[in-house]
């Protein structure tokens, strides 16, 4: 029987029992039997620093972490439904902070300050299923399962919990904390095979010779566990499928309907999840700043009518040409914690005089703000102080606000006839562009529960 240890470290050392690397591209697939540590799966990754307390990788180790993570899931899952079983000794979720991939940028010139955007990933994720864990420890527990009793009570006076696992189904717990409902061990059946949560042995290493053999005979033990749990499981020669028993096609027939369903269903969900995600992306329009909100801002151009006729995310050129019919606008997006100022006009003007010098034509100047983009949207002031109006007014340059050019694209869905008047309406405003200003017209904001 050959063990396979990812994140775990015995008390002691045993034959057929391997440690396998995180990242290395050694699979988990050829051994009989996983014993795994979600605490230290994660500890070969280096960190730069803390965000928010807890480690945060380095963004070379940030791709790779998330890489090998992907990887070892998907193998993970193989090796349970191969009918194999993976015993979790400490499930307690390590979290720690990658890189996204993604940045924005704030200010321009010299003062431009590029901010790397971090997500954060658990090593809980390297399951199958989703449970939640609270890291307590204790030695007292009291078995739930009379079978797994009778094989594992001799190990009582050496268990150590490390974890409480909550919110599991009763007919799934095989231990509490002594006197308890708290559950420190717990099983879930993965297509053929097992995912079970126990708690480790600990040793005082008096005698280590006894000790040694003890801890091997529990793992020897644990290997027994698929029989224990899936007793039920028929292991018929293949020639008895050429007969059927009473009413036995009928319900192979209903188990291969349901699961048709039950797949066409899954199939609904991912694809409403992926449209749900398309949606959340917008809401970078009061949220955001830099390449995010500029790609959102085009998109939303686009879908009210404009064509694009310039625009690079990876270009330092941040400026935006649109077009619509044979009228030109040069676009400015700013995504800023506090109001518009006359900075950002003056960028406009500057993106205006270089397309007329190339081009021979005037374009219209349209600044787009995402202002007081880090406060709640009902406690939002004026996007565009008095200030500056005067100057925007004289450049001929039409003032919006990120959620005004959101409101229009939705208010065109059910009124197409209106998108001429609308976009006329943009080319010909000096100053603040009115109307489409409140928030509410299409975003409501949940209730506190």
């Amino acid at each position: 029987m050959k063990f396979g240890l990812l994140g775990y470290y015995p008390e002691y050392e045993h034959k057929d029992m391997e440690t396998i690397t995180f990242s290395s591209d050694r699979t988990i697939l050829e051994y009989d039997i996983l014993l795994v540590d979600l605490k230290n799966i994660f500890s070969e990754y280096e960190a730069s620093s803390e965000y928010n307390g807890l480690p945060r990788i380095t963004d070379h180790d940030s791709m790779r972490l998330k890489k090998d993570l992907d990887r070892r899931k998907n193998e993970l899952k193989e090796f349970l439904e191969s009918g194999k079983s993976v015993i979790v000794l400490d499930g307690n979720d390590e979290c720690v902070y990658c890189y996204s991939g993604n940045k924005t940028t704030s200010g321009t010139g010299r003062n431009a300050r590029v901010t790397y955007l971090v997500e954060d990933v658990h090593s809980m994720s390297l399951l199958p299923i989703k449970t939640s864990s609270i890291n307590l420890t204790g030695k007292s527990l009291d078995f739930k399962n009379k079978k797994i009793g009778e094989s594992l009570k001799k190990y009582t006076d050496y268990f150590e919990y490390r974890t409480i696992y909550e919110n599991i189904s009763k007919e799934s717990i095989l231990m509490t904390i002594k006197d308890t409902k708290k559950v420190v061990s717990y099983y879930e059946k993965i297509g053929n095979g097992l995912l079970i949560f126990l708690p480790d042995l600990c040793f005082n290493r008096v005698d280590c010779k006894k000790e040694s053999c003890l801890e091997k005979k529990y793992y020897n033990d644990l290997t027994k566990l698929n029989d224990i749990f899936l007793e039920n499981k028929l292991d018929l020669p293949l020639y008895s499928k050429k007969y059927m028993l009473p009413n036995e096609e009928i319900m192979i027939n209903d188990i291969k309907k349901n699961k048709i369903k039950l797949n066409k269903l899954i199939e609904e969900i991912e694809n409403k999840e992926n449209v749900l995600l398309e949606l959340q992306k917008e809401k970078v329009l009061f949220t955001g700043s830099g390449t995010s909100l500029e790609k959102n801002s085009v998109k939303q151009f686009k879908e009210i009518g404009f064509s694009i006729e310039k625009y690079d995310s990876y270009s330092v050129d941040e400026d935006i040409v649109i077009k619509y019919k044979e009228k030109i606008a040069v676009v400015e997006v700013k995504g800023v914690s506090g109001s518009a100022t006359e900075k950002h006009t003056s960028q406009i003007v500057k993106w205006k005089s270089e397309y007329h010098i190339e081009n021979d034509i005037l374009p219209k100047g349209i600044l787009l703000v995402n202002a007081f983009n880090e406060r709640n949207l009902e406690e939002r002031q004026e996007y565009f102080p008095a200030q500056m109006l005067k100057y925007a007014i004289h450049q001929e340059i039409c003032l919006l606000t990120t959620i005004q050019i959101y409101n229009i694209k939705e208010y065109l869905k059910n009124n197409p006839n209106e998108k001429e008047r609308i976009i006329n309406e943009i080319f010909t405003t000096n100053g603040v562009f009115k109307g489409f200003e409140e928030w509410n017209l299409n975003i409501s904001k949940k209730q506190d529960e």
